[in-house]
């Protein structure tokens, strides 16, 4: 079973309802990246690990709506 990007989208936007917190959100997605590493796309890795690198700096971080929009391009 591959994990998409449409998987990925609607677990982000359920992790930003339970609140925006850069360091849950980023290690969120690192869970989520060795959880399903070996069935994503590459195109979907640089995704995630984008957001996996909001915790190594304010250069990095996105705010809550450049999240939400990321969620929505990845389901569009």
């Amino acid at each position: 079973m591959n994990y998409t990007a449409e998987d990925f989208a609607r677990e982000l936007l359920d992790e930003l309802q339970r609140g925006y917190d850069i360091i849950r959100l980023s290690r969120w997605a690192m869970a989520t990246y060795l959880k399903h590493s070996s069935e994503t796309h590459p195109e979907l890795d640089r995704v995630i690990m984008k957001v996996v690198a909001m915790e190594e700096g304010p250069e990095f971080e996105l705010s809550e709506d450049e999240l939400a929009q990321l969620a929505q391009r990845l389901t569009s």
